[in-house]
This record gives C-alpha cells, structure tokens and sequence, in this order.
C-alpha cells in the first residue's frame, strides 16, 4: 500500500521514468559504443590492446574523442534517476577510463619521436583495462534496470 521506501513514485510511475531515461541515454550509448568500437578496430590488434602499430600518431584515438565528446557529455550529465544509478555511474566511469586511456595514447604518440612511448601506452593500456570493468558492471546494472522494469 505505502510502497518501498525511496521508490520514485507507484509502479506506473517508475515505469514511466525508467522508460523516459532509456528512451534519452539509450541512443547516446548506441552512438558512443560505435565510435569506441571503430576506434579499437583501427587502433589494437585485439580490440583491447592500443598498438602504435596500429595508430602510428594517435590520430585514431583524437578521432574517437572528437566523435564521441557531445554524447558522453550529454550521458554524463544527464539526469540519474534513483532507479538507473548503478548504471549511470559504471557508465560514466568507463565513459572517463576510455577518454583518459585515448589522451595518454595520443600524448603518447606526439612524444613519441623524443620521449620512450612504452610508459604511456602501458598506462592508456591500463585504462581501457579499467574501462572495461566499468563496462561490465554498467552492462549488469542495465540488465538489472530493464528487468525491473519489465517486472512493473
């Protein structure tokens, strides 16, 4: 009768704000997810690993932070509903790793000709390590989201 504590509103109620939220960050994700694929393709021979090899002058890596710069911002900033928190952080968190792994790439291939480029693609490397347990969190925690959501 009285509901959880800390629930948004009755079950039409979260619902409806769930299914706002998704409807807004869903595309977001779609187009960020995208861009980071691309960016590992070009860029790592295992989509998981940076090589210079593979992208000689970070320039893949410049491209990806170009392309997805609006829509991470616009994630990130977007309003968190209680419901979606989990989620919402992981994301954001492995939405930094990856900014934080693509700078120290491209830094790494500026210098590259008058500083040893290992310490910072090590640390890039790292990075999308990190990034890639936030990603996993954040998909369990949508998981979570979309099954509570088809329970209401």
């Amino acid at each position: 009768m009285f509901g959880q504590l800390g629930n948004s509103g009755s079950p039409p109620e979260l619902k409806l704000e769930i299914q706002d939220y998704l409807r807004d960050v869903v595309p977001l994700i779609e187009l960020i997810e995208r861009e980071f694929q691309t960016w590992m393709d070009m860029g790592s021979e295992d989509a998981t690993t940076l090589s210079l090899e593979r992208d000689s002058d970070g320039q893949h890596a410049a491209v990806y932070l170009w392309r997805v710069g609006q829509a991470a911002t616009d994630f990130v900033q977007h309003e968190i509903i209680r419901p979606a928190r989990r989620f919402h952080m992981a994301y954001s968190y492995c939405l930094e790793a990856r900014a934080a792994a693509a700078d120290l790439f491209r830094e790494a291939a500026d210098l590259a000709l008058i500083k040893d480029p290992g310490p910072k693609v090590g640390e890039a490397n790292r990075k999308l390590l990190e990034a890639r347990r936030q990603w996993d969190r954040a998909v369990k925690a949508r998981k979570d989201l979309e099954t509570r959501l088809a329970a209401l």
